[in-house]
């Protein structure tokens, strides 16, 4: 490893992977690091994109297990609504490599097992192998995650998240769409059941402070499968959970530091879906530090600021603000639950309703 980098980029997810190979290909010397030993692993993903996202990442067909097309939502009067929804389910774990190949392609070095512990205007302390040193660097973008120890660094405040909980399961009949469940219960959140080949992931989502009980929501949804015929058998292979950020950092430069991904909060608020937007928010980060490293003029970081909200910043501030309307009426006296989700769940034409009367909600803007 060598002393001195132009740009370190920490976490070799989606966003880090992107940054990092951006970047070395307009010829910055880039070193990307990750504090697991094997990247990609352990999962911690629901596993659906958008088709969308070939456009973007580089990355073969052997990382899609299967492609979707359709979404079919349920509601708790089993009422149920089907929307076109053109996705892949992806093998996460290969993805994030194939990605972070990408990047060891384009001339970045890679390091896993390699903590990020401080931060300066002038480089990083890491450690790896139970040795600490100092590395130089001209920038340092964090895309280490939802509990960014790069956020934490600009003394950035911890972001709201929901809590999620997943378990994969035999799926003993093949499924081309993915279902969406709604119920009281999981307040705040959903139930997802996405097939992948010949497993499927089922889980649920909730807002935080409702997490105590998550074990039991979901084991009660697998039952529910279990008897409406989904799921003949209850099999797990596997079980996993994770935070998912639901709102956006403020500001994403920090001087010589830059925020990407969940590290940034850039998921977004309704769904939690993260990865498209931090694979366009690394491509971004990556390609304006080398920019700003070729130019010898750090100012010019701040147009990640100026691309990132131009590219997703509206749709991230309006999924806030739903968001808020969400949970504000979630279990209120008299509600009525369907028109709630119809006008807070991105495949509605209800949640668009607002912008195509070009009415600004009141609260319009980032926390």
């Amino acid at each position: 490893m060598a002393e001195s980098y132009d740009i370190v980029v920490v976490g070799a997810g989606p966003a880090g992977s992107n940054a990092a190979r951006t970047a070395a290909q307009r010829g910055a010397k880039v070193l990307l690091i990750d504090r697991k030993q094997r990247i990609g692993l352990p999962v911690q993903c629901a596993e659906l994109v958008s088709q969308w996202i070939s456009r973007h990442a580089s990355f073969t067909p052997k990382s899609i297990i299967q492609s979707t097309g359709e979404m079919i939502v349920h509601f708790p009067d089993r009422t149920t609504f089907k929307m076109k929804g053109l996705g892949y389910m992806l093998d996460r774990s290969l993805f994030d490599k194939e990605l972070a190949t990408s990047a060891i392609l384009a001339g970045a070095e890679v390091s896993t097992g390699t903590k990020a512990l401080e931060f300066s205007s002038g480089g990083i302390l890491i450690q790896r192998d139970n040795k600490k040193e100092w590395v130089r660097a001209k920038v340092i973008i964090g895309a280490d995650g939802v509990h960014s120890t790069v956020a934490r660094s600009t003394q950035q405040p911890s972001l709201k998240v929901m809590a999620a909980l997943q378990y994969e399961v035999v799926l003993f009949e093949p499924q081309s769409y993915v279902d969406i469940f709604f119920h009281p219960d999981y307040e705040g959140g959903y139930g997802w059941f996405f097939p992948k080949g010949r497993t499927a992931n089922v889980g649920i989502g909730v807002i935080a402070p409702k997490t105590a009980g998550l074990p039991e929501l979901l084991n009660d949804f697998l039952n529910l499968l279990n008897r409406s015929g989904k799921l003949p058998r209850i099999e797990i292979v596997s079980k996993t959970g994770g935070s998912i950020p639901c709102e956006p950092h403020q500001q994403a430069v920090f001087g010589n530091i830059l925020l990407a991904g969940d590290a940034a909060g850039h998921a977004h608020p309704i769904t939690g879906a993260g990865i498209l937007n931090g694979i366009l928010g690394g491509e971004m980060a990556g390609r304006i530090s080398a920019e700003a490293v070729a130019r010898g003029d750090m100012n010019h970081l701040a147009n990640y600021e100026a691309e990132w909200r131009e590219a997703f910043g509206n749709s991230l501030s309006y999924g806030v603000y739903k968001r808020g309307v969400l949970e504000n009426n979630w279990n209120k006296p008299g509600i009525d639950f369907n028109s709630l989700i119809r006008k807070t769940w991105v495949g509605f034409k209800e949640y668009y309703e607002e912008r195509r009367k070009r009415l600004t909600p009141p609260n319009l803007t980032f926390p």
